[in-house]
């Protein structure tokens, strides 16, 4: 997701961060509802439809901290 981004940026800094997870444009509704004021910005889910955990900003060690994350969500 960006907030004012080209598309094409965002792009790039999927592909140079090596995330594999979808990503998509959000519109203005659902940057209301989860209260998005910068990016990155992830909200993970479980299988029940849960929030499960927010992440905001992206690094090496958040990178790890979420992968963590998604491993144990599709364990569930």
């Amino acid at each position: 997701m960006s907030l004012g981004a080209p598309i094409n940026m965002v792009e790039l800094f999927i592909e140079k961060t090596g995330l594999t997870y979808p990503n998509f444009e959000a519109g203005e509704d659902m940057l209301k509802l989860y209260s998005v004021k910068a990016v990155p910005f992830n909200v993970f889910f479980g299988k029940d439809g849960k929030e499960r955990m927010r992440e905001l900003g992206f690094n090496d060690q958040k990178k790890k901290e979420m992968e963590k994350e998604v491993v144990s969500l599709l364990n569930e």
